[in-house]
């Protein structure tokens, strides 16, 4: 795994500006990709912690995009879409382990998140995949999905990895396992 992340937007301000925010709080050559075709490329060349999409592209659209990344081996692949796109989103990538955030997102949130996806990733915690699910499939933040579980724990007076445990369970029960 790299150890940068690959920020994907059309407009180079806004990818730049990105860039700086997640540079801040996470250590890593980071880049910045303004195409479809320059982030396919980037990423069959080379291995990123992560691929974050933002914004509009020129020339496809960031859902075609993710699933084409992840199509190719690409894993934490995130993208940031509209919330009026969000039934879309998660209909096109159901299942292939993409996560989807939606507008309006606090720059503390994206920060999470991105962490959470890469600890995910690296560790294969139960507490971090749980959340990770709560994020991906309930469109819950980061700081949600760790209450969700928190709370869960003590009121059925659970060890957290327990409470994790029953969290993807019924998850996987409700959207099914192979949508996960």
């Amino acid at each position: 795994m790299g150890d940068g992340i690959l920020i994907v937007c059309g407009q180079r301000d806004l990818g730049e500006y990105m860039m700086n925010l997640i540079a801040s709080e996470i250590p890593g050559g980071h880049l910045l990709s303004l195409s479809c075709a320059d982030t396919l490329r980037k990423t069959s060349v080379g291995e990123f912690a992560a691929v974050l999409i933002v914004g509009r592209l020129r020339d496809g659209t960031s859902v075609d995009l993710a699933g084409d990344l992840v199509q190719n081996g690409c894993q934490r692949v995130m993208v940031v879409t509209e919330r009026s796109e969000l039934c879309d989103a998660h209909e096109a990538l159901d299942g292939t382990g993409a996560t989807i955030l939606s507008r309006p997102l606090s720059k503390s949130a994206l920060i999470q998140t991105i962490k959470l996806v890469i600890r995910v990733e690296e560790s294969g915690g139960t507490v971090e995949k749980a959340k990770l699910m709560l994020i991906r499939l309930k469109n819950f933040s980061e700081p949600q999905a760790h209450r969700y579980i928190q709370k869960l724990s003590m009121d059925r007076r659970l060890p957290r990895e327990v409470a994790a445990q029953y969290v993807i369970k019924s998850l996987e029960h409700e959207f099914g396992s192979q949508n996960i």
